[in-house]
């Protein structure tokens, strides 16, 4: 067995700046989780900002800018703004990446090339998004390769996602051609989801002997925060936080909040559907239900508030897509619902992580365009909820709180490190 506290690791990210992604906060969540197994942990970082984590030493990536690739993406970016000319489809069919990834792959490299190998135990790739950067930096590293793990939060590139996410991005042939090399020269594979691990297996075959599962991670910076004004205390509170984007319609659960509150006439004074964060996709969708006083819908709030109104929610709903029978990503947010020991109510496909997770036997999932089954199960909760002492109205799995634990992700870094040594 290792000791922490004499292990170095180096995790290189995007960003540390949990409000500017939900891929951010699971990146923060996951390093602060590090540190507190006693980890000796540097970050570096390209958020081009100073920010520090307490307990790492945070090293920002800077951005280059005397170079001809810092040029070209600046003269691209003016003709584009200016001139109106897009010439990012044309260049990044041709290179795979615009010529600002390329600068700020190097700018990422040229900090690393300032860190010794025989420093770090383990090195770690966090990703974002679409962003690879961190990923595409280390290949050009190959002495780092024997020691890198390379967590992957989502597919990529963006032809190998499911429905109804698929389409052929620019420059999707170099981009095949790149993440083959990250699954050919990585040493280990780290997937917050067992299907999402499968999934990219079956596009990168190398994926699958060294692929470790490492779910996101709890972040608990709710202590003296306090709740949004337009949260409604000691109702049914049910709330949904981050970004409903295309192919997360809500008109399910819309629909079925609205049959819940027709059916249970005395909810109709203490239930709130709340929808926290950015949907516009979904804006001509939910003017039709604005004027009602159950929906409340807000663009977005802090980081911490949205774990605040987690905390403090009756019920606590994971959206997923419905026009699609598989789902193998794992929502950022399901750690926190779990640990906030709230019920969930999740609006999953039939084969999905979530579902997965929960089981089975777990009543209250829905595919999110059945509006009758929600409103039943809606229903269910609220009269459970009614007689229910507010001590006691738990989801009560300490199977998941355990899975998404600090212990666990403790346990699967030390099998790394021991199958390193």
């Amino acid at each position: 067995m290792v000791q922490n506290s004499s292990k170095n690791l180096l995790v290189v990210t995007d960003s540390i700046n949990p409000e500017d992604s939900s891929g951010s906060k699971a990146n923060v969540a996951f390093i602060k989780s590090l540190i507190g197994n006693g980890y000796k942990v540097c970050v570096i970082h390209y958020t081009q900002v100073e920010l520090q984590i307490k307990g790492a030493e945070c090293v920002l990536a800077k951005e280059r800018r005397a170079n001809l690739t810092y040029v070209l993406g600046g003269i691209q970016r003016t003709v584009q703004r200016n001139l109106g000319v897009n010439w990012s489809v044309f260049l990044e069919n041709r290179f795979g990446f615009s010529f600002t990834f390329f600068n700020d792959s190097k700018s990422i490299v040229k900090t690393l090339e300032r860190f010794r190998i025989t420093d770090f135990d383990l090195i770690i790739s966090l990703s974002k998004g679409e962003s690879f950067r961190p990923h595409h930096a280390i290949l050009q590293l190959p002495l780092w390769h024997l020691k890198w793990l390379a967590y992957i939060h989502d597919p990529y590139p963006f032809q190998n996602y499911p429905k109804p996410y698929t389409f052929v991005p620019k420059g999707a042939i170099q981009k095949d051609h790149f993440f083959n090399k990250v699954a050919t020269h990585c040493k280990f594979a780290g997937f917050p989801s067992r299907l999402l691990a499968d999934h990219m297996a079956g596009f990168y075959p190398e994926f699958k002997e060294k692929s470790v599962v490492i779910p996101h991670q709890y972040d608990n910076v709710i202590s003296g925060v306090s709740l949004p004004s337009f949260f409604k205390d000691a109702a049914f509170n049910i709330v949904h936080t981050g970004n409903l984007i295309g192919g997360r319609s809500p008109e399910g659960l819309l629909k079925g909040f609205q049959l819940f509150l027709e059916s249970q006439e005395e909810a109709r004074q203490e239930s709130y559907l709340y929808l926290v964060g950015p949907s516009s996709n979904y804006r001509e969708l939910m003017s039709l239900y604005k004027h009602a006083p159950q929906f409340i819908f807000h663009p977005g709030v802090s980081y911490a508030e949205s774990l605040a109104l987690q905390q403090a929610a009756s019920v606590n709903l994971i959206v997923e897509a419905s026009d699609t029978d598989f789902s193998p990503f794992l929502p950022a947010k399901m750690a926190h619902c779990v640990m906030v020991d709230k019920p969930i109510l999740a609006l999953s496909p039939k084969k999905s992580e979530v579902r997965r997770l929960l089981g089975e036997d777990y009543v209250c999932q829905s595919e999110a365009d059945d509006s009758e089954q929600i409103a039943g199960i809606l229903s269910g909760l609220y009269l459970k909820w009614k007689n229910t002492k507010a001590e006691s109205w738990r989801l009560n799995r300490t199977d998941l709180q355990d899975y998404f634990s600090s212990a666990y992700l403790n346990k699967q870094i030390q099998n790394i490190l021991n199958a390193s040594a």
